[in-house]
């Protein structure tokens, strides 16, 4: 399957604590966004990537692009930034990854691209509280539960389609599954991920990050 790959790398990393966007904090002598762009590099049915980040940040990428690898500008959210992408889009199909996720790996794009319009996720592993001012009104059954991850692969058209809805209705989702879910009949597969594809969100997670690099390079 041949597509193309858009890499979200606008975020401003608030939680992070870290003075600049996250995507470029160092990773064992390596900016985290070039770790999952080096995988979808290696992957021969990946056609182009398309980094969709800010304007005045362009100049970071600069020593990354290529005839495979191009930047674009992103928007005010993360999904203005996803429908600006996908209009630089030229193949059929289309994976959707969060530059602050460094640890996808070249199984995680093969299961992918077996099954069409699907995402990575994996169980949830702690019990899950519905709270309501400051209370518990509800413990939600854990088996039912999973935690979405990047890439996500869809139809390129079907991603345009609900993109297009989501502006008509003003609808935000918190991720492009959310929109194929809610603007379509289209059927989202679960691909089972890895618990180390995890976000780079706090400090912690830095933490945790050089501990898998750590291990990787074992």
């Amino acid at each position: 399957m041949k597509y193309d790959t858009l890499i979200m790398v606008a975020g401003l990393g608030q939680r992070m604590q870290a003075g600049c966007n996250k995507v470029f904090l160092s990773l064992d002598n390596k900016p985290v966004f070039a770790y999952s762009l080096e995988i979808f590099l290696a992957d021969n049915d990946c056609q182009q990537i398309i980094l969709v980040g800010r304007a005045d940040e362009r100049i970071h990428y600069v020593p990354y692009l290529s005839d495979r690898v191009i930047f674009v500008n992103g928007g005010a959210e993360r999904q203005d930034s996803v429908r600006l992408g996908l209009e630089a889009v030229t193949a059929d199909f289309v994976m959707v990854h969060d530059g602050a996720r460094p640890f996808v790996t070249v199984q995680h794009l093969q299961e992918l691209k077996k099954q069409v319009n699907s995402i990575l996720a994996v169980p949830v592993k702690d019990t899950i509280k519905k709270i309501e001012n400051n209370h518990v009104v509800e413990t939600i059954p854990r088996e039912l539960l999973y935690q979405a991850q990047t890439p996500q692969l869809f139809e390129r058209n079907l991603l345009v389609t609900v993109h297009k809805r989501a502006v008509e209705t003003g609808f935000l989702g918190t991720d492009d599954a959310s929109l194929v879910e809610a603007f379509s009949n289209q059927q989202v597969t679960v691909i089972t991920g890895s618990y180390t594809n995890i976000k780079l969100t706090t400090p912690e997670d830095m933490l945790l990050a050089e501990n898998i690099v750590k291990e990787q390079n074992k």
